[in-house]
Order: C-alpha cells, then structure tokens, then sequence
C-alpha cells in the first residue's frame, strides 16, 4: 500500500518534547506602577473638565484632537518612533484645525452678550489642550510600559489596574477632597458625594 505507518523508534511520531517557553510572569511592582496611567488619565479629566466650563462642547471635542499632535511628538522625541513624511503632513492638517477651532472658540466671545469672557475662553482652550496633552502622556507611557522586555505588562492587565487605581483615587482622594472645599453644591461642598 501506498500509506505507511510508522513504526516505534525512527520515524515514529511522537509528542512535541520542546519546552514551550513559560509565560512571564508580571512582577509585584507592575500593578502600583500600573497606577501611574491612572493618574495621567485622572488629570487630563480634571483639566478638560474645567476647560469645558468657558467653551462650547463642540469646540470641546473638536480641541480633543489635538491629542493627535501630543501623541505624535511625544512617540517621535520619547520613543524615537520616526514618522513617514505623509504622516506629517496629516499632523500638520490638524495643528490647522486646533488653531482654527481654538481662535473661534475666543474670537466668538468677543460680544458684549457672551457669558464668557476671551480671556476666559483662551483659558478654557488652553486647559483643554493642556488635557490633551496629559492624555497624550498617558497613552505613550501605556504603550512604553507594554513594550518593556523584562516586564511587559499585557492590556487587559493594564486596563483593569487602570480602573483599579482609578476606582480607589476617585474614592480616596478626589471626593474627599471635592468634599472639603467650599463650593455650591448640597452641604456647601464643592461636590458632595
């Protein structure tokens, strides 16, 4: 017959005696060091939320691109990422846009009418952006952290220690706080739990 079997000894198959490599385990100092993402991410909030009060939602999201541009020139400067000149020039198309979109947010509160002063929505812009580019911060240093070779931490891990840490800051530290200072809300907090 054309099949042949094999026999024991040459040629006999066998099960796989190669040792599959085991997989890294995470060291105990990741998951506090995984906290730091969680604190980028809690700052850029606080500044675009406060950003938020002196411009337009619309401009709000629009200015969030701005991302783009921190991102990109963090990852060329930090993480000597080169970028292909195309890509340049799509950064280039939204440094355009954020300075359109930042110059009608201020020029449009010019009116007597407006709630909002320029000055007032120039600071809203710029906390904002300054938002943005703590996002910015943030996502280069999560993908830093992936890319580690000793200790590379994997997304899922990396994501739900974010939400961890995010959970118990918001629990520990930012509505104690809220709730110590002075403010409009029930109780004469600044937010009241």
């Amino acid at each position: 017959s054309s099949r042949t079997t094999p026999r024991s000894g040459y040629g006999a198959f066998k099960p796989s005696t190669v040792a599959k490599p085991p997989k890294p385990t995470t060291p105990m100092w990741m998951y506090w060091f995984l906290a730091i993402p969680s604190i980028f991410d809690l700052t850029a909030t606080a500044l675009c939320m406060m950003g938020l009060q002196y411009v337009n939602v619309s401009i709000y999201q629009l200015l969030r691109g701005s991302g783009i541009i921190f991102v990109v020139l963090l990852k060329q400067y930090w993480l000597f990422h080169p970028l292909y000149k195309f890509q340049w020039v799509g950064v280039v198309y939204n440094v355009v846009s954020v300075c359109l979109v930042a110059s009608t947010a201020v020029l449009s509160n010019s009116d007597e009418n407006s709630k909002v002063s320029q000055a007032q929505a120039a600071c809203g812009v710029l906390l904002i952006l300054a938002g943005a580019l703590v996002q910015a911060m943030q996502f280069v240093f999560e993908e830093k952290i992936m890319n580690l070779e000793e200790s590379a931490a994997p997304p899922l891990l990396l994501i739900g220690m974010e939400g961890f840490w995010g959970t118990l800051l918001c629990l520990v530290v930012v509505y104690p706080l809220s709730a110590a200072l002075p403010g409009d809300d029930w109780n004469g907090a600044y937010e009241d739990p």
